[in-house]
């Protein structure tokens, strides 16, 4: 009797929901399906004892045994109920066989499932069974239906004639029937055959065969399918193929069929190997049919990531996006770039590392999706080599050597061509004590440039060699001192001041490179940093090597911050303001230097009012035009993990649009956006997001979009539309600077849960929907 339950502790029909596949339920979604009671036993059951209650027992041994009426047998955690079981054994004395069967209204249940049917035959010696007009559903978990035959072999499980779904009981939005469902135990996947996907008792899809993992192990098979649709790509189905082609390779193919485009193709491919982690991905589509493409050619992306250890000091990664057209984000939506971004990245970088230095030889290059004559240098090769040594000198000092040589190329034949050479060595006296500390560093920038014109009749002069060597000093001195006396009761305030000194003499940069074409920025890598409070205490005011501004100046700045009696830190504000003792300049264009005493003021604030409500703004206060150049804030309720509002405003005055990010009065326009984004769990079922930002200045909407989900225990689907700013279409060009162009998209999106998905809401989802991305208003720095 002890072998013949070990067959019924395994999930019945695990083939369609493994032990160790679950869904995120909520509280609700479990409130209708059985629970296991009780403490599991977790030693082998079948080295249990046995009890069986019956009204009536008929035992001839040793060849048979009849058990009647409310025929109860327990072992473990193991629970059978039946009209009557008969065991009866057959064969020799040497290799008895022994078999049970059971009659009339049998009932199981076991920590895993619970399972109902008409009648079973059991081999007690193979546990082989089968199980004739049975009902399952699992315990403490979703996943339930039945079969006319399930044939239980060790090997494999076998349900003809079965369903399953993952709705509770009385609810039959959908589920899966199938001619038969095999799974196999030990390779841990599962065949169906001849299914039929039903939403409600209405067929949808037909499958003439599925195959899916049941377990741990990867198996290749057709993972759940993404449909819906947009009004630009109309219809669409997607149908996941997942092949499991290593223990470390894997990739998944995608056909997606378009109503409105086309079939597009992709496919993700995942690796580990001796390059490290990585994925590979690409997307094609050979000919978009959608009206507002005329162009006629492929569509197409490239997507290779990889990070990780060749060998124990070298690393290998790669960052490559590559995309067939500059619309290409605009009309498609991918995991793997956005329209938002700008431009796509292409490098790929080999470095080898030591414990005092480092070797990095790299290439990138950017695909730039305006449209523009002149696109940004590429850097093929990149040469860094970096060298650390602490504690010279007693201790005192610290030493540290950048070196580059790089090569930079443009694709257009106006623009020169170069190779830079650069040395940085750095000397610091990093000193502290329990009343704060003062940082003192010397550093040398010595760089040569070997340049060659471009080869069109209109290219930039530039000289054939430039050295440049510019000394630099600076000094930082920082403490922090805190106080219970405050003016708030019970808050703990600290006051962080901090004041850096930088010296840096003039030389002359305009013959590096050319600044013809200003949205390049300037020579070959250089762009003027926009400033906030954290950017005051940056060395330069240039990213790149190309431009490095005199510098005589002192920077002034702080924070205070106030802390709980919990230790958790409430408000913090952050002020400062660079002072120029001499105007910061890169050459004798008095566009380049540095036109008025001081920076701009720079504060950053933020506040976490109570558990609900937070804030924060960041404010720029133009010293030179007497005018806020920069301000942003946001106020927050959150009265739960999935629910808040959010207020926002963002500004940006026509002057400093003007001096610091176009170079030139080409964009004539300040930007004034007033903004507003929700998040709201009505309920267990109904959740809604939605976002608006309207540009004051223009009296017209930047983005505006509605997103509503519902969603049960065994599916969900979401509505979204949207309406956003985007370039121009094929043949639109700009009549003027207050000329907009919008995309409109709507999109609906069915998914059923219980097949591996999880129950969570797409709140979180729905937010990131956007070209202004949400933030969370409080942050600590």
């Amino acid at each position: 009797m002890k072998k013949y339950y070990s067959f019924l502790s395994l999930s019945i029909l695990s083939a369609l929901y493994s032990q160790t596949s679950y869904a995120d339920l909520t509280t609700q979604c479990l409130l209708g399906v059985p629970h296991f009671t009780g403490e599991v036993v977790k030693t082998d059951p079948n080295e249990l004892p046995v009890y069986i209650d019956s009204d009536q027992a008929e035992i001839n041994q040793p060849n048979n045994a009849l058990y009647k009426g409310n025929v109860q047998i327990e072992q473990g955690n193991r629970k059978l109920q039946a009209d009557s079981v008969f065991v009866e054994q057959k064969g020799d004395k040497q290799d008895p066989q022994r078999y049970a069967y059971v009659n009339g209204n049998m009932n199981y249940q076991d920590n895993l499932v619970h399972v109902v049917g008409e009648k079973a035959d059991i081999h007690l010696n193979s546990q082989d069974a089968n199980i004739y007009q049975s009902n399952y559903q699992f315990v403490d978990r979703q996943g339930r239906g039945d079969a006319e035959k399930a044939e239980l072999r060790q090997d494999y499980r076998l349900l003809k004639n079965a369903t399953f779904t993952s709705c509770l009981p009385n609810n039959n939005s959908w589920k899966l029937r199938a001619s038969e469902m095999k799974q196999h135990v030990k390779e841990e996947y599962a065949d169906l055959w001849n299914a039929v996907f039903y939403v409600k008792d209405v067929p949808i899809f037909y499958f003439p065969y599925m195959q899916f993992p049941i377990g741990d192990r990867r198996r290749s098979g057709l993972l759940m399918p993404d449909f819906g649709t947009t009004s630009t790509d109309g219809y669409y189905y997607a149908q996941p193929i997942y092949l499991n082609l290593a223990p470390n390779y894997d990739m998944t193919v995608t056909p997606k069929y378009m109503s409105k485009r086309g079939v597009q193709l992709l496919g993700e491919a995942r690796y580990l190997n001796v390059l490290g982690t990585g994925t590979i991905a690409g997307e094609y589509l050979k000919n978009d049919r959608y009206e507002n493409y005329t162009k006629g050619d492929p569509r197409y992306l490239i997507y290779w990531q990889n990070g990780g250890s060749l060998w124990d000091n070298w690393r290998f990664n790669v960052n490559y996006t590559k995309v067939s057209d500059q619309q290409y984000f605009n009309d498609f939506s991918s995991p793997y770039g956005s329209s938002t971004d700008g431009y796509a990245t292409q490098s790929f970088a080999l470095s080898y590392y030591q414990p005092n230095y480092n070797l990095t030889v790299s290439a990138t290059q950017f695909q730039v999706f305006d449209t523009v004559s002149v696109g940004p240098y590429r850097t093929l090769p990149q040469i860094d080599f970096n060298y650390y040594r602490d504690g010279l000198a007693n201790d005192l000092l610290d030493f540290s050597l950048y070196s580059q040589a790089v090569q930079f190329k443009n694709d257009s034949d106006k623009m020169p061509t170069a190779w830079r050479f650069h040395m940085e060595p750095t000397l610091t006296m990093p000193l502290a004590n329990r009343y704060g500390s003062l940082n003192l560093e010397t550093k040398l920038y010595a760089t040569h440039y070997s340049q060659k014109k471009g080869t069109s009749d209109d290219a930039a002069e530039v000289e054939s060699s430039v050295n440049r060597v510019i000394p630099q000093f600076k000094a930082e001195v920082a403490t922090v001192l805190a106080s219970n006396e405050t003016l708030f009761d019970g808050y703990t305030q600290t006051i962080e001041p901090k004041i850096q000194y930088v010296y840096r003499p003039y030389r002359d940069q305009s013959q590096i490179g050319t600044d013809s074409y200003s949205y390049l920025g300037f020579g070959y890598d250089s762009i003027l940093l926009q400033q906030d409070f954290y950017s005051l205490f940056n060395d330069r005011r240039y990213s790149g090597l190309d431009r490095i501004a005199s510098a005589n100046q002192i920077t002034i700045g702080g924070t205070t911050r106030f802390f709980d009696k919990n230790a958790e830190e409430r408000f913090n504000l952050s002020l400062g303001q660079i002072l120029y003792l001499t105007p910061s300049r890169i050459d004798d264009n008095p566009n380049n230097k540095t036109q008025s005493s001081s920076s701009s003021w720079a504060a950053e604030a933020n506040w976490k009012i109570s558990d609900k409500w937070s804030w924060k703004g960041g404010y720029q206060y133009d010293t030179l035009f007497k005018e806020t150049s920069l301000m942003n804030t946001a106020l927050e309720y959150r009265p739960s993990a999935e629910n808040l509002i959010q207020l926002s405003y963002r500004y940006v005055s026509e002057k400093y649009i003007d001096q610091n990010l176009t170079g030139s009065n080409v964009y004539n326009q300040k930007i004034s956006q007033v903004g507003m984004a929700t998040a709201w769990q009505i309920n267990d079922n109904w959740a809604v997001v939605g976002h608006v930002y309207q540009d004051i200045s223009l009296n017209k909407p930047v983005e505006q979009y509605i997103g509503i989900e519902y969603r049960t225990c065994c599916w969900k689907v979401n509505f979204g539309a949207r309406r956003y700013l985007t370039a121009p279409k094929d043949g639109q060009t700009y009549s003027n600077r207050n000329d907009t162009f919008y995309k409109n998209s709507f999109g609906i999106n069915f998914e059923i849960s219980g097949l591996g998905s999880r129950h969570g809401s797409s709140i979180s989802k729905m937010l990131g929907t956007g070209i202004i991305p949400y933030t969370s208003p409080f942050s600590l720095r």
